[in-house]
Parts: structure tokens; C-alpha cells; sequence
């Protein structure tokens, strides 16, 4: 990790609001290639983001409006202590082995048959069975491989339920083993088009393999903007430019439901509508 003092200016053109970094963060970091992503604090305030090149070794943190008004950033240039340290979240510790389950459910038959469960059992989910589900999740699509979702899986039965006091369609939180909530980074996707687009592959993934394990679940959606979504983000503490974009209540299921055929020759057209 890297502490140094820098000032916070503004370009004159007032399109970009940054930090010089006194160092070349390329070799300081020992990252021959690709974008370099960086988190630490200013002023005591969180950051993540990533570095822009300016050549000769010279790179700048910008600064997104979320961040300069946590900063009380008024234009005016600001004198502020840094830490700096490579993001490190999407690389596996060495040695790392993560333990996962198969299904003996074909893929055809777990989307045809998979229904949304609103009941469950008091029976907790083990380890191996949410390891095999967030690796379900992260193995999903993403636009241009820039892979901006998170998932925080919540198995603490006060923030369940509190959580589901919040909003009335998600009240099956309360008695749910856990709740998996799907987050994208607007730091790394900057179009919210393709950003809501890979969380919801992510929780489409996640859903399908739950059945496909035998579990229940159901995917919540989270209104742009809602209190809903601003309670989330704020009761678990998410970083600036994190949003939470669906939310999956998971457990042991205690109702089943029957296959639905959902076949509809009138939404399907060929060649144009």
C-alpha cells in the first residue's frame, strides 16, 4: 500500500476532477498490462476506481461527483492524504481450492421446470452448496469481459429480516436461509445498460442453479432509485458507485409448484416482427 499527500484539482476544460499520483503505479504495482484498478482512502473517505495514463509513467485518479461530495469538494483546490493499493478482489490466493457440487438435472430441464419459491424451511444451506451457486453466478456472460457484479450473500437472520421489513414483496427474506444480492460497479461498467444486463445473467444463473441443486429461490427485483435499494446499500455498507441490482432469497423449498408451459408462437417472430 502506497500513502502519499495530493491535491485535488480540475481540469480547466472542468471535465475531469482528479488526483495526480506521484508514482509510476504501473511498476509500483508490477502490472505489465491492462487497466489498474485501485482502492484505498482520501481523507478517511473509501474509494475504488481506476488509473488514466497520461504517458511517461504519469497516471491520475479521477474523481466521480459521489465521491468529491463525500469529500465536500467545492471546485476550489483541495489538499487531501491518500492510500493507495492494487484491487485485488477477483484474483484466487494461491492455493485456493474452492469445493463445488454437480447436479444430475439437465440444463433444458432445470429452465423449464424452475418456479419461483416464496417458502422455505428452517434447514441452512451448507458451504459447498453456496460455493457452487456464487460459482454459478460468476460464471455468467459479461458485455466486453469487464465483469462489474459482486454478490453478498446474507445469512445473518436480523439483517434477513430487517431487509424484508423494508419492502412487502420481499418478505420472504424473513424466513429464508439466505439471501444472495446481486451488485454492479459502476466504476468498472460505466453504461448501466450493460451493467444491469450482466447482473441479471449472473442472477439468472444463480437462480437456475439453485433448482438445478434442489433448492427454492426467487429473484427480487430493486427499483432504481427506492428506498428499497438506498436501505440496502446503506445496512450493508456498499462502496460509492456500487449498486445493488436484483436480490435472490434462497433456502430449502416448503411449498413446489407445477411446470408451467410457457410456449407462446405469438412472442416468437423470424426475420422481422
Amino acid at each position: 500500500m502506497e500513502a502519499f499527500e495530493a491535491e485535488i484539482k480540475k481540469e480547466e476544460t472542468g471535465r475531469l476532477t482528479y488526483v495526480k499520483v506521484p508514482f509510476d503505479a504501473r511498476a509500483c504495482f508490477s502490472i505489465p498490462k491492462g487497466t489498474i484498478y485501485v482502492a484505498g482512502r482520501i481523507n478517511e473517505v473509501e474509494y475504488r476506481g481506476k488509473l488514466l495514463s497520461r504517458g511517461k509513467g504519469e497516471y491520475i485518479l479521477v474523481l466521480n461527483k459521489a465521491l468529491q461530495k463525500a469529500l465536500g469538494f467545492n471546485g476550489e483546490q483541495m489538499q487531501v492524504e491518500i492510500t493507495m493499493d492494487l484491487e485485488r478482489e477477483g484474483e484466487k490466493k494461491s492455493g485456493d481450492k474452492i469445493e463445488t457440487l454437480g447436479s444430475s438435472m439437465d440444463v433444458i430441464t432445470a429452465i423449464k421446470s424452475r418456479k419461483s419459491i416464496r417458502k422455505f424451511t428452517a434447514k441452512a444451506i451448507d458451504d459447498k452448496m453456496l460455493n457452487t451457486l456464487l460459482t454459478a453466478g460468476l460464471q455468467a456472460p459479461s458485455a466486453k469481459n469487464k465483469r462489474p457484479c459482486h454478490i453478498v450473500v446474507v445469512k445473518d437472520k436480523t439483517m434477513l429480516a430487517a431487509l424484508a421489513s423494508y419492502n412487502p414483496n420481499a418478505r420472504m427474506l424473513a424466513d429464508a436461509a439466505c439471501a444472495m444480492i446481486v451488485c454492479g460497479d459502476r466504476n468498472v461498467e460505466g453504461m448501466k445498460e450493460f451493467l444491469y444486463a450482466d447482473c441479471a445473467a449472473v442472477s439468472q444463473n444463480i437462480l437456475l442453479c439453485a433448482h438445478g441443486l434442489g433448492l427454492g429461490a426467487v429473484w427480487c427485483g430493486v427499483v432504481m432509485n427506492s428506498d428499497w435499494k438506498k436501505r440496502i446499500a446503506k445496512e450493508l455498507k456498499f462502496p460509492v458507485k456500487v449498486e445493488p441490482i436484483s436480490v435472490i432469497a434462497l433456502g430449502y423449498p416448503n411449498e413446489s409448484k407445477e411446470e408451467e408451459d410457457r410456449w407462446d408462437v405469438g412472442k416468437i417472430h423470424f426475420d422481422r416482427w
